[in-house]
């Protein structure tokens, strides 16, 4: 699976793609910020992402993950130390094809859960990015 993994904190991303790797998936890139998040998921479609909740002192995975669910509904993965907050719970749950993570991450159940994702994926064949009809001009012919 193509996966983007958005994370502030450098070794922590660092460890996250190389795991993944190592289960064989295609890590297109890292983000750290909001903005980039949109930007890499825009540029390389992938087929997951991996997202903190917390992206710095300001920055939100959380609204990072609406403005990327305005363009395409891929899977996203929220690993956060704030998985037993309800408040997180409920801001996660209000994203639709989100799923959450405690960190530190729990490899076993990281690997499952991206592994439902790929098989979900692959019975739907449809891919996340698939582009909406394009709105055809008004004819005034009767």
């Amino acid at each position: 699976m193509r996966i983007a993994v958005v994370e502030d904190e450098v070794i922590l991303a660092m460890a996250l793609s190389l795991m993944l790797e190592d289960w064989g998936h295609q890590v297109v890139g890292t983000a750290d910020s909001e903005t980039g998040a949109f930007a890499l998921v825009d540029a390389e479609r992938p087929d997951a992402v991996l997202m903190d909740i917390r992206l710095g002192r300001r920055e939100s995975g959380l609204h990072a993950a609406r403005m990327i669910r305005a363009r395409s509904d891929v899977p996203i993965v929220f690993c956060t130390a704030y998985a037993d907050s309800p408040q997180a719970r409920a801001e996660v749950a209000g994203i639709s094809n989100t799923h959450l993570v405690d960190k530190p991450v729990d490899e076993d159940q990281l690997e499952w859960l991206l592994r439902t994702i790929n098989e979900r994926r692959r019975k739907i064949g449809a891919s996340p990015f698939a582009s909406k009809p394009a709105l055809q001009t008004a004819s005034n012919d009767l």
